[in-house]
């Protein structure tokens, strides 16, 4: 029975646990309902890849976020998973070498997780002829919001 990890080793009361699960479940269907609320994959993106292996419960939380977001706003399913792994293969270890300070390497991690992805979907949408996303400033609200939000947190 030792084998298993306990969830309540995480360090999270319940509250939080419960504040957390809501949040997952929730805000992807508010950010399908209503456009100024940007989707955060930048940010839940480096919540994925700084918790990949310390805590568990955030990192599936996370990938549950992205699937979720996926589904309620039709997007291609588990790209952005992919694309935020393969930062974490190929970026996340030089740039973590390279970059000493914790702000820093987070405002970097989340531009670079949000052009990615946003690239990713426009190729994705000229390879098969379709409009997932709009290029317009939108965007870039959306990737400002990201950063800002990240920061101050």
């Amino acid at each position: 029975m030792n084998r298993y990890k306990s969830y309540d080793d995480e360090g999270l009361s319940f509250s939080k646990k419960i504040f957390l699960l809501l949040f997952v479940a929730l805000y992807p269907m508010f950010v399908s309902m209503y456009t100024m609320l940007p989707p955060l994959i930048g940010l839940v993106g480096y919540v994925l890849i700084t918790n990949f292996d310390k805590n568990r419960l955030y990192a599936f939380s996370a990938l549950f976020y992205l699937l979720n977001l996926d589904l309620n706003l039709t997007l291609p399913l588990f790209m952005s998973s992919m694309v935020i792994v393969l930062i974490y293969m190929f970026v996340y270890s030089p740039l973590k070498r390279l970059i000493r300070c914790r702000v820093c390497l987070l405002f970097a991690l989340i531009a670079i997780i949000d052009f990615s992805y946003y690239i990713t979907l426009f190729i994705y949408d000229f390879t098969f002829n379709s409009t997932t996303v709009l290029g317009d400033m939108l965007l870039i609200y959306y990737i400002v919001v990201d950063i800002f939000v990240g920061v101050l947190l």
